[in-house]
């Protein structure tokens, strides 16, 4: 069963005689993109441009690869078609829908295809902001983040779920009229089209559209300003209204985020092809390890072979049963090594069910560097492991420059930048579901007016809610007590925390 609708009358001669499909595949034209069973492609005819999306059966093993998955399969353009006209219809600017073909009955094997007007004199908001990194005037930066807002909420308001909501696909003019009747949603091929959009699938849209944003220098207010758009409340309600929805929507974007940079900086994977990487890794009979690529020279590389031997060179700063850690001047950087070991028998046995604490820091100050909060910057990991677990493992960081925190001369303008620092940290800290697990001010430095997270080898995500306010409490508890013989600063963090 084959069934053709044209909008566009002038694409009728295009379809006189053969198949539409055959006719489709056989157009020359620029290739946009093409995977295993869908092609996009821009084409001319009549001197006008055009584009086509069409799509080859994607087979039973990828729709039941998609059952399996709890996902709806994208069997053809027919989900796109539907999109780009409801889009229509409720006054959201898209590609103009001109034809839609669809031949086959087998879900497995149907053709089907759509075509759509080019888009002129457009570029998209990634190439815009990221590639060609174009800096937007105040003005012109809170007119773009007003009118997105508004077309998500037209979009979800309407049913809508794009499910591919990224920046990427939004299409502005070059002369970068930021007006909301020049601004373009595109590809759409598996847009869902429903009487409401569910949460689970608006705060996807919302996590992944402030996901691809997260280069791009936005900030906090920044955030709250789109979120007023975006439900037309004022904040206060929104707060209080919508706190599932921030909290939902801001977990999907920092993990989208986070990813491929714990991909990438994971001791445990290959490094078979590490050219786009920032990380060089290096893996012996009993070790392992992985170091920041800028610091790679003959001084790590030993420190890397030998760190038990390198750390019998430097000046010793803290040794207890569990940990050891030290200061080494090389020829161009200072840095801490800080050796983490088995305690005991039940110790060694407790570490079969977890990763090493060096491990556990190494990946947290990426983490809480995501949102802003500054750490001791690690340089590289070292893991000496047996047939069962890690024996020893070793973090290696640059020499924090600063005073610590409790040894720092207290003045009234640093007393209310710690009070707002702290305050900040424990939020963002809740931004990405993390504590810190020994938040004492021995743990933290002071470096022009900025706050230096230190000490994070217990720093760890909690995926429940109740048991990371739980943590979070106990946080907070710790660095009140810091500030116990401090009255200013402890009343003042009372009531911020």
């Amino acid at each position: 069963m084959a069934k053709l609708v044209l909008i566009e009358e002038s694409l009728r001669p295009l379809f006189s005689g053969e198949s539409p499909f055959e006719i489709v595949q056989g157009l020359e034209g620029n290739i946009y993109r093409k995977y295993a069973n869908r092609t996009t492609k821009e084409f001319i005819f009549n001197n006008e441009s055009y584009f086509v999306k069409y799509h080859k059966g994607v087979g039973w093993k990828e729709i039941f690869k998609n059952i399996i998955q709890f996902k709806k399969p994208v069997l053809g353009a027919k989900q796109e078609w539907d999109a780009l006209n409801k889009l229509k219809s409720c006054g959201i600017n898209c590609p103009e829908p001109l034809a839609y073909y669809s031949k086959g009955i087998n879900p497995s094997r149907k053709y089907s295809f759509i075509i759509t007007k080019s888009l002129n004199e457009t570029l998209s908001l990634e190439d815009l902001l990221l590639k060609e990194k174009i800096t937007l005037s105040l003005a012109k930066k809170r007119e773009l983040l007003k009118n997105i807002a508004l077309i998500s909420r037209r979009l979800h308001g309407n049913g809508i779920n794009h499910k591919d909501f990224y920046l990427c696909h939004f299409h502005v003019r070059k002369d970068l009229d930021f007006s909301i009747d020049n601004i373009f949603l595109i590809d759409l091929h598996r847009a869902q089209v429903r009487s409401s959009v569910p949460l689970r699938w608006s705060t996807k849209d919302i996590g992944g559209l402030f996901h691809s944003a997260m280069d791009i220098g936005l900030t906090e207010t920044d955030c709250y300003r789109f979120l007023r758009n975006y439900f037309n409340l004022p904040l206060r309600e929104i707060f209080k209204e919508q706190r599932s929805f921030i909290n939902l929507s801001r977990k999907r974007a920092f993990s989208m985020y986070m990813k491929p940079i714990l991909k990438d900086l994971n001791i445990d994977s290959s490094n078979e092809d590490n050219s786009h990487s920032e990380f060089e890794k290096g893996k012996e009979k009993d070790s392992r390890w992985i170091i920041k690529k800028q610091f790679l020279n003959d001084d790590l590389l030993e420190i890397l072979s030998s760190p038990d031997s390198c750390m019998s060179n430097g000046k010793e700063i803290k040794l207890e049963e569990g940990n050891h850690i030290v200061s080494l001047d090389l020829k161009n950087i200072s840095i801490y090594i800080k050796k983490f070991q088995v305690k005991g028998t039940l110790h060694y046995i407790r570490k079969f069910f977890s990763q090493s604490r060096a491990k556990t820091a190494w990946k947290a100050t990426f983490w809480l560097n995501t949102v802003g909060i500054k750490t001791i910057q690690p340089i590289a990991l070292i893991e000496n492991h047996d047939a069962f677990t890690t024996k020893e493992s070793y973090l290696i960081t640059l020499k924090q420059q600063g005073q610590r925190l409790d040894a720092v001369d207290l003045t009234e303008d640093l007393e209310n930048k710690i009070v707002n620092r702290m305050a900040s940290f424990v939020k963002r800290l809740r931004w990405i579901g993390f504590s810190h697990g020994d938040a004492k001010s021995p743990n933290f430095f002071i470096e022009s007016g900025s706050l230096i997270a230190s000490d994070l080898d217990v720093c760890k995500r909690s995926y429940v809610p109740f048991f990371l306010e739980r943590k979070l409490s106990k946080d907070k508890k710790r660095i009140l007590k810091s500030f116990e013989n401090n009255t200013k600063i402890n009343q003042s963090l009372l009531k911020r925390f």
